[in-house]
């Protein structure tokens, strides 16, 4: 707020200097100027009345000559300042409403409207520096689960289109550089309220800077990042509990994984699909030669992951000058025929279009399905606009970066503890993640899995925290139990099941069902939506939980349990009247 005052009071200095010296002289003259009373008398005007006529006078209200009729020396001068105030005053409005056009000053505005927002706020949110096509996404998919998100973006026409956009939840927003601490404080990273940071800016650079302004700022927040080179994600990994994606890799060793192991590829991607997604098949890659059209940053990752697989590789790069291109690389242009001819095109098994050009990438896997209608299509799309165009090719697999980095970021923001699930299931081996598999689809079936988290604390669980107080609970009577349907007694378990339990430093995948549940115990789940609405339930409601642990049905309203206690008293009654009659 001071530095509005302060921009406000310096852009209407001159006005204010102008309207103060024409207000003084016109009502010094009004002193000075003699005039006459009703009688004829000589009479001096005071500094009150003449400030009261200069004002309404002034600003045009126009009552009349006060207290008695002026001379026409007073109406002379009466002229004279009528015009020389107006003109003053239609110059300080004008400028006054310039300030209020005035960029600095809109900013300014905004930037202390965004604060106030920021301080204000008592709902969880996490701040999120970089607002493209990756942004974008992770924004909408946070909005839908209800959870706020403050967006930082120096880019002005960015800021303008986030302005536009329609989310449940708006996002708070302000158009500035996210790796200043001002501005990340600004932003709320030592807000009690914010859950972590994530910084997806297309620069490595701009990325690692709010990485260590972070760690400085709040060692204690999460942080998520995004780095496209392993030099930059080695060096933000290096401090903080951080994690980092970096799309190319991840695009990478998934593909490397649906060649070795397409029941983990699977893991992944139903766990880290965009919200809404349907369940797919793992791709069937097939045997042979691939061909990656681009040595950049993405196929310099293709080719390190799929060479460690024996996958017999291919490189088309059109950049003379690379010096660090694999042995029997092929220089020149992937879009023409003749490139790809050279490169085997005919007798590939799968092509990749690995460039940061959309329309090359199009180009080249239409010109390689002419000359093979039967290989596999990869295409790496660069920009979200073009996802119509990519979506009309139809091609067998698509990367878009920025909903790696997007969906991923999501599903560690959702279920934190997802991160360090996959890094244990990517150890698995073949049969083992087969297993993990068959166990999801068992409880989904064709739906892509619902995965959610809880802890076993007052806030989180409030009935199984009492509960297991008083007795043990074991994961089997919580997700295999039996409810109750009036008076029938049905088996109905959830369509749920436990894929991690962290327990203090111990990590437990696919905790058994004989396990006992204690306080402090985190669960990741997986199941489908009405689980989960059913899950929350259980653990929050006592009695339900008890219906589940005992088989009885616990009345709930105080009219139902009055009625049920004098059930019980009357029965109670009975049978010790019939024990007294045998005796």
């Amino acid at each position: 707020m001071p530095n509005l005052i302060y921009i406000l009071f310096r852009r209407l200095r001159s006005p204010m200097i102008l309207l103060i010296m024409v207000y003084a002289v016109s009502i010094t003259g009004f002193v000075l100027i003699p005039g006459v009373d009703d009688n004829g008398q000589h009479w001096d005007m005071s500094f009150f009345h003449a400030f009261y006529f200069v004002s309404f006078m002034g600003t045009t209200i126009g009552f009349g000559e006060i207290p008695y009729a002026f001379t026409d020396a007073q109406r002379f001068w009466a002229l004279i300042t009528m015009y020389a105030t107006v003109i003053s005053w239609l110059y300080g409005i004008g400028v006054l409403l310039s300030v209020f056009q005035d960029s600095v000053f809109l900013n300014q505005m905004k930037t202390n409207s965004f604060s106030r927002r920021i301080k204000n706020t008592r709902e969880p949110f996490y701040i999120i520096c970089g607002y493209g096509d990756t942004g974008a996404q992770l924004a909408r998919s946070l909005s839908k689960e209800g959870i706020l998100s403050v967006i930082i973006d120096p880019d002005a026409e960015r800021m303008n289109d986030l302005e536009g956009d329609d989310f449940l939840v708006p996002p708070l927003s302000l158009c500035a550089d996210g790796s200043q601490s001002e501005i990340l404080e600004m932003a709320g990273i030592t807000h009690r309220w914010c859950q972590g940071i994530v910084t997806i800016a297309n620069d490595d650079t701009v990325n690692l800077t709010v990485a260590v302004v972070a760690q400085l700022l709040n060692p204690k927040l999460r942080l998520i990042a995004r780095a496209e080179t392993p030099e930059a994600e080695a060096n933000i990994l290096s401090f903080g509990a951080n994690e980092v994606i970096n799309p190319f890799e991840t695009f990478a060793s998934r593909l490397s994984l649906a060649l070795q192991s397409p029941s983990l590829y699977c893991l992944y991607d139903w766990t880290t699909c965009a919200s809404g997604a349907k369940m797919k098949e793992p791709p069937v890659l097939a045997s042979g030669k691939w061909i990656i059209c681009g040595f950049g940053r993405f196929g310099g990752a293709l080719y390190e992951h799929l060479d460690d697989s024996d996958v017999k590789l291919s490189i088309i790069e059109s950049d003379r000058k690379r010096r660090d291109l694999p042995s029997g690389s092929i220089i020149g242009r992937p879009t023409e025929a003749p490139t790809l001819k050279k490169a085997g095109i005919e007798e590939a098994a799968g092509i990749i279009a690995g460039t940061d050009n959309d329309a090359n990438n199009l180009s080249i896997l239409l010109t390689a399905s002419e000359l093979n209608t039967d290989i596999f299509r990869i295409a790496r799309q660069n920009e979200d606009k073009n996802s119509h165009l990519f979506q009309a090719a139809e091609f067998e697999i698509l990367m878009q970066r920025g909903s790696i980095v997007a969906n991923t970021i999501f599903a560690l923001i959702r279920t934190p503890m997802l991160g360090d699930f996959l890094r244990i299931v990517s150890r698995f081996k073949k049969d083992k993640a087969g297993e993990v598999i068959s166990r999801i689809i068992g409880v989904v079936e064709d739906d892509i899995p619902k995965l959610w988290e809880f802890k076993v604390t007052l806030e989180d669980a409030p009935a199984l925290y009492k509960t297991i107080q008083t007795r043990q609970v074991t994961v089997r009577e919580i997700f295999q139990g039996e409810t109750l349907h009036g008076s029938d007694h049905r088996e109905k378990p959830l369509s749920a099941m436990p894929l991690f339990m962290k327990r203090d430093e111990s990590n437990v995948l696919l905790p058994e069902d004989d396990r006992i549940i204690r306080v402090g115990d985190r669960f990741l789940m997986c199941g489908t939506q009405a689980a989960h609405r059913q899950m929350c339930n259980i653990l929050s409601n006592i009695n339900l939980l008890e219906n589940i642990l005992s088989g009885e049905e616990i009345p709930t309203g105080i009219i139902w349990r009055w009625m049920t206690g004098k059930t019980l008293l009357a029965k109670t009654t009975s049978e010790t009247k019939v024990t007294e009659d045998s005796v």
